[in-house]
């Protein structure tokens, strides 16, 4: 396959993992992934420092958008005394201009323990600050589809994107329905996964993304390794394969989306 031009619209690059495989550790590898033509970057906070580590980051590079948030796991490990604090300093950045989204945040009920009243009151407060910076947000459902949903048709002044999306077609429409995007990473290539590949056939053209969620979920032919942007291709190959469409056609489509969905002219 030649070199497509793709927007990675969600990396983790100041995860510390990246040290392992990558010189340089995270920016060596989204660099690399540069020169591979990956044009653009969106570079997603799961707390107040990942969030802050994101800002930083594209405040150096201009291919580099920033998504500040606090992720459902990381609420539930701030002190009780300290939630506010952090949800103010959350709204802070989202004031700054190289902040393009808010988060990621929602709902996770995979890992024990579970303390859905915190998820459930970060995940609402959140919504209000994106309401009120104007900001679409970024949403992590993992086994919480029913509750994920219902929070976001009780806001339906919020927009945004449910990424590395593992619903079923169905539930896909019913967000194009709302407006949401919905993004699909690695899982869409793996053999198993009929339910995402449905879904990724499904979705409305206009509000159609690509990520990698890297280090994580890397697509076939990498699994086990650390993932990273210069993977999305294999994403993007598969998708475009579902939807009956060339992979150039799916890169030119799913860029397009991502300059709209993170206002970049």
């Amino acid at each position: 396959m030649d070199a497509l031009t793709l927007f990675d619209s969600h990396a983790h690059y100041n995860d510390r993992r990246f040290g392992e495989e990558f010189e340089g550790g995270g920016r060596g590898a989204f660099l690399r992934a540069h020169e591979e033509g990956v044009a653009f970057f969106c570079n997603v906070g799961s707390s107040v420092r990942t969030s802050e580590e994101s800002v930083r980051l594209a405040e150096e590079f201009d291919f580099v958008v920033a998504a500040a948030g606090i992720h459902p796991q990381d609420a539930q490990e701030i002190p009780a005394e300290d939630c506010d604090k952090a949800l103010v300093r959350i709204e802070e950045l989202c004031r700054h201009e190289r902040v393009r989204a808010l988060g990621e945040i929602g709902f996770d009920y995979h890992w024990e323990p579970v303390d859905k009243a915190r998820q459930a009151y970060f995940f609402e407060a959140q919504l209000e600050i994106a309401r009120r910076a104007d900001l679409p947000v970024i949403i992590h459902s993992r086994d919480a589809a029913g509750d994920t949903f219902d929070m976001i048709s009780r806001h339906p002044e919020n927009r945004g994107v449910l990424h590395s999306f593992s619903g079923h077609a169905e539930g896909a429409r019913q967000y194009n329905k709302m407006g949401w995007h919905v993004s699909f990473s690695g899982p869409v290539t793996y053999k198993n996964a009929a339910k995402v590949k449905e879904a990724a056939a499904a979705v409305r053209e206009d509000l159609l993304l690509i990520e990698t969620d890297c280090p994580y979920l890397p697509p076939v032919p990498h699994r086990g390794e650390i993932n990273y942007s210069g993977y999305l291709k294999h994403t993007c190959a598969a998708v475009a394969e579902l939807r009956g469409i060339s992979p150039e056609e799916c890169a030119a489509l799913t860029m397009a989306n991502a300059k709209r969905f993170f206002g970049i002219d």
